[in-house]
C-alpha cells in the first residue's frame, strides 16, 4: 500500500476503505488521504482498541490517519463523519441509516464508498457527499444481492425522506 500511495500524483482525490472481514488490512496504511471509510471493527483493529466509545475511537483514528475526513460506518446505526480537529461538537456529525426495510447488507459499504466518492469529486463537500453515500448504502440494504445502485433509486429515497419530513 505504501509503495502504491507514494506513486499517486498529488493533485488527485484519494479515498480509501479497508477490509478485515476476510483478510487483515489496516486503514492506517492510507495516511493523508482525503477520505477514509472504515467500519467500527476496522477502526478498532487499526487502533488495537476494543474498549473506547465510538466518538473517541473515531477521533483517535481521524487524528492518526491525517485524513481530511473520516466516515466511520456503524452498520444499521448509520455513519459518523469526522472533520477538522474532531474534538469539538461541530467537528463531527452522525447520520442515521436511511434504510427502512433491511433485506441484505451486502454491498452497502461499497455503495457508500462509490456514491460518496462521486459526490465528493463533484461537490468537494463532505456533508453532501456523506449524505448521498449513506442514501446509496440504504438502497443496497433494501435490495437483495450486491446489485449496482442507480441514481433513480437514490432519488426515490430522497423523495421518501422529503415526504416523511413533511408529515
Amino acid at each position: 500500500v505504501k509503495i502504491f500511495t507514494e506513486c499517486l500524483p498529488g493533485n488527485i482525490i484519494k479515498i480509501a476503505d479497508s477490509q478485515v472481514s476476510n483478510r487483515w488490512g489496516n486503514i492506517l496504511d492510507f495516511k493523508n488521504f482525503d477520505i477514509i471509510i472504515p467500519n467500527e471493527k476496522e477502526a478498532r483493529f487499526a487502533l488495537a482498541d476494543q474498549d473506547s466509545g465510538v466518538r473517541p475511537l473515531g477521533t483517535d483514528l481521524y487524528r492518526k490517519s491525517k485524513a481530511d475526513y473520516l466516515i466511520l460506518k456503524l452498520g444499521e446505526k448509520g455513519i459518523m463523519v469526522f472533520r477538522d480537529s474532531a474534538y469539538n461538537p461541530r467537528d463531527f456529525f452522525s447520520i442515521e441509516s436511511f434504510a427502512e426495510n433491511l433485506i441484505d447488507g451486502v454491498g452497502a459499504g461499497d455503495s457508500l464508498l462509490a456514491a460518496t466518492t462521486l459526490a465528493y469529486v463533484k461537490s468537494k463537500n463532505i456533508v453532501i457527499s456523506s449524505i448521498l453515500g449513506n442514501i446509496a448504502a440504504a438502497v443496497a440494504c433494501e435490495t437483495e444481492g450486491n446489485i449496482p445502485v442507480s441514481p433513480e433509486q437514490i432519488k426515490d429515497i430522497i423523495d421518501r425522506i422529503r415526504s416523511s419530513s413533511l408529515v
